[in-house]
């Protein structure tokens, strides 16, 4: 049996209304906690919650058998009017399941939102060039490697192609899905 243990679900880069990175790490998309107008309305929860309420400390929240975790940055930009800076929030929004290794979690998350940051320029991260950070999302699966359960996922896939296999050469009808059964963890 394949040990599935708690993991990442998804990770997004949110600035002003927009997410520049977004992953899932869902095995369906049944899995997936939110819906898109219930993921609307967090992210506007987000943006609130997030310029408000708390500055560059990891704050989370419960949501069932889920936790949020927020973390934020500020990006300084030029105002044309005078020598000051504008001040605006960067946020970096983790789904995961609740008993997934917080303490990792969050250090991953200040190690991805700080990497953003100082990779981007204001002007990349203000002008929302999704196409731009693209390339971004394969630094997120080195930083959050260890809390994505991909690797258990592709390790339950293949164990039920093995099983294809072998009852194929059993003689058997090429389908696992009575073998599944014995699977007990959840995605």
């Amino acid at each position: 049996m394949i040990d599935m243990a708690p993991g990442l679900l998804e990770a997004a880069i949110f600035f002003q209304g927009t997410n520049l990175i977004e992953e899932k790490y869902y095995l369906h998309d049944y899995d997936m906690v939110f819906d898109e107008e219930q993921k609307k309305t967090l992210i506007e929860a987000i943006t609130n919650f997030g310029s408000s309420a708390f500055s560059d400390q990891i704050s989370n929240f419960a949501m069932g058998e889920h936790v949020v975790f927020l973390t934020s940055d500020k990006i300084e930009v030029p105002n044309k009017k005078d020598d000051t800076k504008l001040t605006f929030p960067i946020i970096l929004y983790c789904i995961a399941e609740k008993d997934t290794n917080k303490k990792l979690l969050t250090e991953s998350m200040k190690t991805g939102l700080f990497q953003f940051v100082n990779r981007y320029s204001f002007y990349d991260i203000t002008s929302k060039n999704i196409e731009k950070f693209k390339d971004f999302k394969t630094r997120f699966e080195k930083i959050f490697k260890d809390l994505i359960k991909k690797n258990d996922k592709e390790e339950f896939l293949n164990h039920n192609k093995k099983l294809d296999k072998s009852q194929l050469h059993r003689g058997g009808y090429g389908n696992s899905y009575g073998n599944t059964s014995s699977f007990h963890g959840h995605f």
